[in-house]
């Protein structure tokens, strides 16, 4: 039989696993709709924008350690 704190850690971690996925969904259904709007032509000012994304970039720092810096893609 499990120790009551072991299950409860269990529980725990699928509700963190559960909360990951749902957040997933929505940006993708929020993708969609942003999708079905630019299709049916009725964009409006207000309609959400593609967001640029940054990516890492590895860069020497003044001591040769290496940093991490963002740049623009």
């Amino acid at each position: 039989m499990n120790n009551i704190y072991d299950a409860i850690k269990e529980k725990e971690n699928q509700i963190a696993i559960f909360q990951a996925q749902i957040s997933g969904l929505q940006a993708e259904i929020e993708a969609l709709r942003v999708a079905a709007r630019i299709l049916e032509g009725g964009g409006t000012p207000d309609a959400p924008r593609p967001v640029a994304v940054q990516s890492p970039v590895a860069v020497a720092g003044p001591n040769g350690a290496d940093k991490s810096k963002r740049v623009w893609p």
